[in-house]
Formats: structure tokens, sequence, C-alpha cells
């Protein structure tokens, strides 16, 4: 298990460790963290990240998995509602003296000690939220239902 450990708002990796065998580290994401990022569109929740640290051909290969439920508001009523995250993710580890634009690479400087890594979990938790989300038919707030339907069109059946 690497020696990574979490402060307050990090998940830190030590880079000096040897990572010729898989090394994996769980680590509790909490509604304080969540809800710690500005602007974040997660209201809180409760999620594990299991993350894997090796070795690979060019640099580190690490895979974070993403498990939980994270608290958004609904589209429709405002109200609090749980979403299922479940997501699995790959990110490579450079050494580099230069910084090079790609989605799937974190480029370090060389000698680094550590690494944050709970930008990008957030990242991938933030990217695993559907685009739109509600309650189910009928699980809304019930007086936002009904002011909602004051405003709704309502479509005629069409005659037979």
């Amino acid at each position: 298990m690497p020696r990574s450990k979490q402060m307050d708002m990090s998940i830190i990796l030590d880079l000096r460790q040897n990572f010729s065998q898989p090394l994996t580290a769980e680590h509790a994401i909490d509604s304080k963290m969540l809800t710690s990022v500005e602007n974040s569109l997660l209201k809180g929740g409760s999620l594990t990240a299991t993350i894997t640290a090796q070795q690979a051909p060019k640099g580190l290969k690490l895979t974070i998995a993403t498990h939980g439920k994270a608290l958004v508001e609904c589209d429709r009523c405002l109200e609090d509602m749980e979403v299922d995250i479940d997501t699995c993710n790959e990110l490579t580890i450079l050494s580099a003296d230069h910084y090079e634009d790609a989605d799937d690479v974190i480029y370090v400087e060389q000698g680094r000690k550590e690494l944050d890594l709970w930008p990008f979990v957030y990242d991938f938790i933030a990217l695993a939220i559907p685009l739109t989300h509600s309650h189910p038919e009928g699980q809304c707030n019930p007086e936002m239902e009904s002011r909602l339907s004051q405003y709704m069109v309502q479509q005629e059946e069409p005659e037979e």
C-alpha cells in the first residue's frame, strides 16, 4: 500500500516509493471535501476512491476507481438528490522539465516528491454526474411540482 496520506482536502501520493509492484490505497471522500471545491456542482456525498499506482514503460500509471453517492440539486424541484457514482479512470505521470497539454498525462518536474491527486479525483467524480439530473417521476418536492405545473404546456391527446 502506498504511503500516501490524506490531508484535509488532499490525497497525497509519495512519488519516492518503489512502484515496481502495484500499490493500492483507498481514500474516503466526504461532503467536506466535495464542497471545498470552489463553484462545486456537488452538495455533498460519500465516496471511496481506490488508487492503484504502478511503474509503466513510460512513467507511472495510475488507475483511479471512484464509487459511492454524490449529492446534487434536482434540475426540476431544486431539492437535494443522490446520484450513483461508479467510475474508473487512468492517468500517466511523466517526469518532464516542460508542460505539454494532454488529457490523461500529468507532467511533474524531475525530483518532485509528492503529488496531490485530489483535483483529478474531484474532476473524475464531477464528470461522472449526468448532464441532467432529476428525481424519478413523482418523487420531486410536491409543492415545487405544483408550482411548475402552472407553467407547463399541456399536450393535447390526438383525436381518433
